[in-house]
């Protein structure tokens, strides 16, 4: 190997990687008990403290020359608006990907192997998505793409929170197809528009950024979710009356919790509307370095 010059080594965040996994799980765990109660003594507790670890943590990350996560990039305000699509999405996507085959084997009484074929569609057709949107972002963009597969989504989610206690399979297979191809048709342009959007010199420390949060998301997205449906059939089921048959309480919780996901998804995508072709941005080039036009994007 080539000699090289020797790098002083960069310094250990160690502040931050104490009060991230701090922040996150508390705050996870509070969300979680909030589907039960979200006045009880352990719903407070670990939003409050998990509040502060994480109010802590953005300080200390900001103060920080080489920190665990480079927040900030958050200046950017295209990076900003971008990231937080992204999440909405992912929140969404992994919330559902949950909660369905949850319904189609606590109501449906499929198995797992016959949930499993079921779902299949989706990943086959977000595979059909990924390189249609691939091949039409150099073109058009990102905005165009996140608005029609968020759209799309968002009219599955809609079509599944009507959902009844005997539904045809057929409709569930339709919209768990329409949900695979509104997320391959959005999620590959707005992650690459992440990219494009962060200053050019952070663009090294976007990734572990956008990787982190993905993890989080994922935490948030099956705590709060799985919460707000225990919370939805709790409450149906003690206001339904003696003679009620107990299932409609359920499948009107999966209704609510599908609702919720589509008024998410819907959210999504107004702030779309908002997505523009990404700036050069003057940290990018303050050290000298030259963009990569390739990175630039649409």
């Amino acid at each position: 190997m080539p000699k090289s010059g020797r790098h002083e080594a960069p310094h250990l965040d160690v502040i931050g990687m104490c009060l991230a996994p701090i922040a996150f799980s508390i705050l996870a765990y509070g969300v979680s008990e909030g589907g039960t109660s979200w006045s009880k003594a352990s719903t407070i507790t670990g939003l409050t403290i998990g509040g502060i670890a994480l109010i802590l943590f953005i300080f200390v990350e900001l103060a920080q020359k080489q920190p665990l996560l480079e927040l900030k990039a958050f200046k950017s305000s295209d990076f900003t608006r971008s990231i937080i699509l992204t999440w909405i999405v992912q929140l969404v996507l992994f919330g559902t990907m949950l909660i369905v085959p949850l319904y189609l084997q606590g109501v449906m009484h499929y198995t797992a192997l016959e949930t499993g074929w079921i779902l299949m569609p989706y990943a086959l057709c977000a595979g059909i998505g990924n390189p249609i949107s691939g091949r039409l972002f150099d073109k058009i963009g990102a905005r165009p793409l996140a608005f029609a597969g968020l759209a799309v989504l968002s009219i599955s989610l809609f079509i599944l929170s009507n959902i009844s206690v005997d539904p045809s399979l057929w409709v569930i297979i339709l919209c768990i197809c329409t949900m695979g191809l509104g997320m391959g048709l959005s999620m590959m342009p707005l992650n690459t528009h992440v990219l494009n959007s962060a200053p050019r010199r952070l663009v090294s420390r976007v990734t572990p950024l956008t990787t982190a949060a993905q993890q989080v998301v994922l935490s948030f997205a099956v705590a709060g979710l799985t919460g707000y449906l225990t919370s939805q059939i709790t409450s149906h089921t003690a206001n339904a009356g003696a003679d009620a048959n107990p299932l409609n309480a359920v499948v009107t919780g999966y209704g609510n919790t599908f609702f919720l996901s589509a008024c998410l998804t819907t959210a999504g995508v107004a702030l779309s509307l908002l997505l523009r072709k990404p700036q050069q941005q003057e940290e990018g080039t303050a050290d000298g370095d030259n963009p990569d036009p390739a990175m630039m994007g649409h």
